[in-house]
């Protein structure tokens, strides 16, 4: 036990008994519940270094290794710094802990903890500990308002009493005539709150707690909103910011138990969707198993191109972009590639910038649309290396605003696939992927990094991308095809054409030229003159010279000259 009587979850200090694994168990879920609604809170979801820092000490602590954590550990695997970072040089995790500290002191003033216990570091460590709520401000309040009270109640006038029912009449007509605001004028620049309700599902059964903490660990890497999680108790707390959308949750356990979802907008309560998911019994749960099964509905909630992210466009339409509503723009491009979309969201992030340099999503869409313009329009080569270097620099930015932003990585790995660094490029993709697995979109750009540098987990990146979108409009068959094309592998390349449909708006050109080149790799000719015409009347200057689109969109030298000699075969190009 720590010298303030904290209720630690780690309890190995020299003398002190250990607790039994359910009680340890029981310590490690309330704090990370805890930890849920913290990093949910405004002052927490506009400090990403914080609400990172936090995740990992609490992480550590709950897995018992809070007393192990040194400076080294905390400033590369909770800050992010560089493997050779030195601890005795450099006070960097010891101040940013002292500001967490604050950071907590300040958020428990005013949000009291759901179990009555709150999270607290310990002066001179680095392990997170639960200390019972201290409520004595409230109480030098109670004392200080006791003591100006008269000894006996004031009395009031019947004048009075009649007073204060017109008021209240006046009142009441004024709400039932007035039309409320159901979302402030700023709520499309600030991400929404996703409040997860009836997470004690099956409490006591094994299957509901592993469930539980899938749809935790799943629904909380999500970018589009901030998840918190209701109180057990029904509660809100009155000072904490509303929630905007609900996911309600409840399992029948049994032989053959099952997962009910529903997620509906808060304020009018309205129905957006719902779920109904198999669930294997609690005797065979297999991690992977119940991944597989529950990943696809994560997914639709919390991809950047899912049902939160669409509903929330929509309720922002006719509104000026901005900041969060700016990024929802930017992914929304990246699905359709349309021109008219790229320069909105480019001016959108610009001017967005601007206001809040300091967010790492808009420095990594900022990195990225960089790019964009780099591969899909005509600049001028000569301007080219100095569009790179600006990708790159927003890129760098994003990552040390956030290192464990994985948009601001997959940024990164793309600017190092363009300047041919693969040992980097796929650093950051496989670390973009293992922070975010539930995205297809940035799943499938990860699954295309690797393709680029001839990694062999492209495949089953791209996969699982197909697998997590609810409609894949041939948009992520697109990447299989090309990896198909590099292995000469035929029974790929059908599988993919057999699923790739025509955009029904943007990246046409793209989507012929990847068809034409499938098709002549086949030996279907017929369809690869048909995908030919259609290109050259899209993109005339891609056909007119794929093999530069080819190096612009940055494909390794192999896959590029066998497309090459794919189209020259078909007799679709010469020589």
């Amino acid at each position: 036990m720590s010298e303030t009587s904290d209720v630690a979850i780690d309890r190995t200090e020299a003398g002190a008994p250990q607790p039994g694994a359910r009680a340890a168990a029981n310590d490690a879920d309330r704090m990370r519940e805890e930890l849920q609604t913290v990093i949910a809170s405004p002052d927490f979801a506009r400090a990403p270094i914080m609400k990172r820092l936090l995740s990992f000490l609490v992480g550590e602590t709950a897995a018992g290794r809070g007393d192990q954590l040194k400076a080294y550990s905390v400033a590369v695997d909770g800050l992010g710094r560089a493997p050779d970072y030195d601890a005795r040089a450099d006070s960097y995790p010891r101040v940013q802990v002292g500001r967490l500290r604050r950071m907590l002191d300040s958020y428990y003033n005013l949000t009291a903890p759901a179990g009555g216990l709150r999270l607290t570091i310990p002066s001179g460590r680095y392990r997170v500990a639960l200390q019972p709520a201290v409520s004595a401000p409230e109480a030098g309040v109670g004392i200080a308002l006791d003591s100006m009270l008269p000894e006996r109640p004031l009395a009031f006038g019947w004048q009075v009493a009649m007073l204060l029912m017109l008021v209240l009449l006046v009142a009441a007509a004024l709400f039932s005539f007035v039309p409320m605001r159901t979302s402030s004028p700023s709520a499309g620049q600030a991400r929404p709150i996703l409040e997860l309700a009836g997470s004690e599902m099956a409490r006591g059964s094994q299957l509901g707690d592993v469930v539980r903490a899938t749809l935790l660990n799943g629904l909380g890497r999500s970018s589009v909103y901030d998840l918190r999680v209701l109180r057990r108790s029904g509660s809100r707390d009155l000072q904490a910011a509303p929630a905007r959308y609900r996911l309600s949750t409840d399992m029948i356990d049994g032989a053959s138990p099952r997962l009910f979802l529903r997620l509906s907008r808060m304020s009018p309560d309205r129905l957006l969707w719902s779920g109904d998911i198999s669930l294997p019994p609690a005797g065979e749960i297999d991690a992977a198993e119940l991944d597989r099964r529950l990943a696809p509905a994560i997914a639709s909630i919390g991809r950047v191109n899912g049902l939160l992210a669409t509903h929330e466009l929509q309720e922002n339409d006719g509104r000026e972009a901005a900041d969060y509503s700016c990024l929802l723009l930017y992914h929304r491009y990246r699905k359709d590639r349309t021109d008219t979309e790229r320069d909105h969201a480019s001016t959108c992030v610009e001017n967005s910038l601007k206001r809040n340099p300091e967010d790492a999503g808009l420095q990594a869409a900022a990195a990225q649309l960089t790019i964009e313009r780099i591969v899909t329009t005509d600049v001028d080569p000569r301007d080219r290396a100095a569009q790179l270097q600006t990708a790159r620099r927003h890129a760098y930015i994003a990552t040390s605003i956030n290192p464990q932003d994985p948009w601001a990585l997959a940024a990164r790995a793309r600017v190092a696939v363009i300047r041919k660094a693969c040992p980097q490029a796929i650093s950051f993709a496989m670390r973009a992927s293992q922070l975010q697995p539930y995205d297809p979109a940035l799943l499938a750009d990860v699954g295309l990094y690797l393709l680029d540098c001839q990694d062999i987990r492209a495949e089953s990146m791209i996969r699982r991308a197909i697998a997590l979108d609810d409609n894949p409009e041939g948009r992520f068959y697109a990447p299989l095809l090309l990896l198909a094309i590099g292995r000469d592998d035929h029974v790929m390349a059908r599988e993919a054409l057999a699923q790739m449909a025509p955009p029904v708006v943007g990246r046409h050109g793209r989507f012929y030229l990847i068809s034409a080149t499938g098709y002549a790799m086949i030996g279907d000719y017929t369809r690869a003159r048909a995908a030919w015409a259609q290109l050259k009347i899209n993109r005339p200057n891609i056909a007119a010279d794929p093999q530069s689109y080819f190096e612009q969109l940055g494909y390794a030298t192999d896959l590029r000259d066998k497309a090459m000699a794919h189209l020259h075969k078909a007799g679709l190009i010469a020589r």
